[in-house]
């Protein structure tokens, strides 16, 4: 499930400025929690290649990274590049973004959102097997979970395992960044349990419409989903100001 999402990570970018995109493209990755905290890079080579860029252009790509804290390198037998994605969420610094934002914003881009995510569920709807369905729902969290963030990372995975299920690069990429963009702010509101159950109901409903291959519940049931979440984040937007 993993590699159909993450071999859009690493696919040919276009020619303007490419040690930006090289950046942005393995940034969206690491915070949207595709490639793992701690999880080896390919070598500069390799990425320049995979990526087709020159040398020096994942260099610069790799540098900008570190300097983000995104990224640290070691140098002799064993070393690498290796991801440093951020492990605890900045409550305060979402609850300032969220209060921030006007409600016609945080409205268009739940709207993108629960479009995208809707129509990768549909198409999943139609190509997944059994075992595809399997690998989904182990992703889940038990409804008892304590941890937080156990439930903010299975939710993301579970996103992009939907995603990887369209067999399409660019879906799983625009997935990709919507979650390192917004995904965070939508779960802001899974710190509450009332919603947490809400979500685990919710999980469940999309991955049964998944195996029974109907298309159209799948899609409704996740419209559904990013509708409680904008719902909460809402109450939540109030409260802070």
């Amino acid at each position: 499930m993993g590699s159909r999402t993450r071999s859009a990570v690493f696919t040919p970018i276009g020619d303007a400025g490419r040690a930006v995109r090289v950046e942005k493209r393995l940034e969206e990755a690491i915070r949207s929690g595709l490639l793992d905290d701690g999880e080896r890079l390919p070598s500069e080579s390799d990425l320049a290649t995979m990526f087709g860029v020159a040398t020096v252009t994942a260099r610069e790509a790799l540098v900008a990274l570190r300097a983000q804290g995104l990224v640290t390198t070691t140098r002799g037998r064993g070393g690498g590049s290796f991801v440093c994605r951020p492990t605890v969420d900045d409550a305060e610094a979402i609850r300032v973004r969220l209060t921030s934002m006007t409600r016609v914003d945080l409205a268009d881009r739940g709207t993108l959102y629960a479009t995208l995510l809707a129509g990768c569920v549909e198409l999943a709807a139609e190509r997944a097997d059994a075992e595809d369905v399997e690998d989904l729902r182990a992703i889940l969290v038990d409804p008892d979970e304590p941890d937080l963030g156990a439930w903010r990372h299975a939710d993301t995975e579970l996103h992009l395992a939907f995603a990887a299920l369209t067999q399409s690069a660019r879906l799983s990429r625009e997935v990709m960044r919507l979650e390192a963009d917004f995904g965070t702010l939508l779960r802001y509101p899974l710190a509450l349990l009332p919603h947490r159950a809400s979500v685990h109901e919710s999980q469940v409903a999309v991955i049964a419409a998944i195996a029974a291959r109907d298309p159209g519940e799948a899609r409704r049931q996740m419209r559904s989903r990013v509708r409680s979440a904008l719902g909460d984040l809402a109450e939540l937007q109030n409260q802070g100001r």
